[in-house]
């Protein structure tokens, strides 16, 4: 199976590096127009999971090239889908949204809209077409977004819908970039794009379905175009007044992916971007020259974008300022000598001053001194300052931009500013080891990252920039124990112990922080309803988060109604039941767990002279390949009356392929069918 999250190349003519093959004139998958009754016919699902698909896409053809025009070159793209709607729910889908781009005084131009709804009535196919003026409408979204909708007719369950529309774009940049998987299945979806020999392509295709095509062969090419006319660099093609013409060969590359199952979201993924089968594209570079020597090229180095960035107003240039925290930094300086100890510091006053208000930002929004002033900020806003005062206290620091996990992977071999939404600070310690710091998180301790920050890698913006692994220093980790004592009539009294560590320790903290102490005990008295608690849950280390934070509680389980010669207890389901979180059978995606897990679990139970064990639970250690993981599940009767289970579930990688998901599904299952086997007791 394919196993590519994302890759980039350059598409250009070059005899040395592409074969040569004989063009061969493509038949288009589909034709405007054409639906007939035997298109109606009943078709299998795609995938067992789409048998309850409320449409689905049964062909999506689309084409770019580029041409001349009058002023300037120019990309058109085409494009015909076909849907078949299956039930009321899948009704959204005939209302269509055609993204177009602004700039300036140029935009994007929709043209060649058509529409047709059929609906198979009595054997013969009815159509409705689409009136542009009565159903289509535009948004606008920001200073250079515009959105043009448009809806389908008389659609019912049955309907088949079709659209087709051109765009003609003056921005080169914006090669359309193409999405092969969507919310519902598709049975076809095929693209075809044609690289002139005058400009270069870097395509970045992403996602693990597998194609039915993907080839590419050098075609002839011409176009026109009139000899005042400019590229979009303002490089003229000749004598003003004249029409001329280009010709040549140029690339055509086709992809397509056939019986697409409709894409979900699923436990543990990031951006959904990093799993849909697509392709994107950036403008490389131009050569117009005759003898094809003069590239010049556009995407710009690593070293560019670090460079611009410290020149900008509201992020280098704030960092060569000083700060309103600076004069606190400095007694840092003098009273603390370790360096992680004072970065530690630093990233505690920042913490104390100023609070996140959620948005994700590279730039900051204002001045250190007004962040301050308002005691709030984004996200450069806190992490600058916090680069700004670390570098006050005479640490090394610098920033580093990175893309959170809802945002996309990025591509570290496409210099692209867009990828990044996100900086922390990154500090530089003496023993040559990496320091990151996000002050966002007042409960995240010094070198524990926010989860969203756990992304690949992240661009360290230095005088030697380079790129830093964003991974998890610690663990989640959660330690529960318990002893209990029965009661001659079968009731259970004995108190809990809980421990957070590491990454369970910031999530616990941070619903305590948004719940309030009394709301996060009773919602924590709601996993256990079966069970009375006699006390309070009591919190220790809650302020300081870097020890671990514990909990105490007491509780009791009620004795039955009518004693029964036999007690069933699911002992180890006392101390919390795990859940799978992987409901489906087969996973096209990679489980990001984001870090590793550990689950350790121990309950002592005493018995009464009036009980004794009848059968229990066998031992049982399961382990998942290439030491993927670890369950073990261990009860041992040291006396007559004391038995103990241990139970640990261990997830010892953070990342697990598609080929390892059902592995790791089953592995789940049996650790709670473990835990949910019975200890059986008689009554003397």
């Amino acid at each position: 199976m394919f196993r590519y999250l994302g890759s980039a190349c350059l598409l250009f003519i070059a005899c040395t590096t592409i074969c040569v093959v004989q063009a061969q004139k493509l038949k288009d998958p589909i034709q405007f127009g054409t639906v007939g009754a035997a298109d109606f016919a009943a078709m299998a699902p795609v995938s067992q999971a789409d048998s309850a698909a409320p449409a689905e896409i049964l062909c999506d053809f689309g084409k770019s090239r580029i041409e001349g025009a009058r002023e300037k070159f120019q990309v058109v793209f085409e494009r015909v889908t076909r849907i078949r709607i299956l039930r009321k729910a899948g009704y959204d889908w005939a209302t269509v949204q055609v993204p177009l781009y602004v700039k300036d005084n140029s935009t994007e131009e929709l043209q060649k809209l058509k529409g047709m709804t059929y609906n198979l009535v009595g054997g013969d196919v009815m159509k409705d077409k689409l009136d542009i003026s009565k159903a289509g409408f535009k948004e606008v979204i920001d200073k250079n977004h515009r959105l043009y909708s448009f809806t389908l007719p008389n659609v019912r369950e049955g309907s088949i819908i079709e659209f087709s529309y051109t765009i003609k774009s003056d921005f080169l940049f914006n090669l359309q970039d193409w999405q092969f998987q969507h919310d519902i299945p598709v049975r076809w979806s095929e693209y075809r794009v044609v690289i002139p020999p005058f400009y270069r392509y870097k395509q970045t295709v992403r996602g693990y379905l597998p194609f039915a095509l993907e080839e590419s062969q050098v075609v002839p090419y011409s176009t026109s175009y009139s000899e005042d006319a400019r590229d979009s660099f303002g490089n003229s093609f000749g004598n003003s007044g004249h029409s001329a013409s280009l010709s040549g060969q140029a690339l055509q590359v086709r992809w397509a992916v056939k019986n697409a199952p409709a894409f979900r979201e699923e436990p543990y993924m990031t951006s959904a971007s990093n799993y849909r089968r697509s392709v994107d594209f950036e403008l490389a570079g131009y050569d117009f020259s005759r003898n094809g020597n003069e590239y010049h090229d556009l995407t710009g180095t690593w070293e560019k974008i670090t460079k611009s960035l410290q020149e900008e107003e509201l992020f280098g240039v704030l960092l060569t300022q000083n700060g309103p925290l600076t004069a606190e930094a400095q007694l840092l300086l003098k009273t603390i000598t370790g360096a992680a100890e004072r970065a530690a510091a630093v990233l505690a006053l920042v913490q104390q001053r100023v609070k996140y208000n959620g948005q994700e930002r590279i730039y900051a929004s204002q001045s250190f001194r007004k962040t301050c002033e308002q005691h709030l900020g984004n996200s450069s806003d806190l992490n600058l300052l916090l680069v700004q005062t670390l570098r006050s206290a005479g640490l090394d620091a610098n920033p580093i931009l990175l893309s959170t996990r809802r945002h996309g992977l990025v591509q570290t071999d496409l210099p692209e500013l867009s990828q990044f939404n996100y900086v922390v600070a990154h500090v530089a310690l003496p023993d040559k080891s990496d320091l990151l710091l996000d002050a966002t998180e007042p409960l995240a301790p010094a070198g524990l990252l926010p989860e969203r920050c756990l992304n690949g890698q992240g661009r360290l913006l230095a005088n030697t920039g380079r790129w830093v692994p964003l991974k998890p220093t610690k663990r989640y980790m959660q330690f529960t124990t318990a002893q209990f004592t029965m009661n001659d009539k079968g009731g259970l009294q004995g108190k809990m112990h809980l421990e957070y560590d590491g990454y369970a320790g910031l999530e616990t903290r941070k619903q305590i922080l948004e719940l309030g102490e009394q709301g996060y005990q009773t919602q924590f008295t709601r996993r256990w309803s079966d069970w009375h608690f006699t006390g309070p849950l009591t919190m220790t280390e809650l302020q300081d988060p870097t020890k671990i934070l514990k909990a105490d509680v007491a509780l009791t389980l009620p004795e039955p109604e009518a004693p029964a010669p036999l007690l069933y207890l699911p002992l180890a389901q006392t101390l919390g039941q795990f859940t799978n979180p992987f409901k489906h059978e087969e996973r096209q995606y990679p489980v990001d767990f984001s870090t590793l897990h550990d689950y350790l679990r121990m309950v002592t139970l005493t018995l009464p002279a009036n009980y004794t064990v009848q059968e229990r639970p066998t031992n049982l250690v399961l382990t998942l390949p290439d030491n993927g993981g670890r369950f073990t599940y261990n009860i041992t009767q040291s006396t007559p009356g004391t038995l103990q289970i241990v139970s640990r579930l261990q997830l010892l990688k953070s990342v697990y392929t598609p080929d390892e998901y059902t592995a790791l599904r089953e592995f789940y299952s049996r650790a709670i069918a473990k835990h949910g086997e019975m200890l059986v007791l008689q009554r003397k």
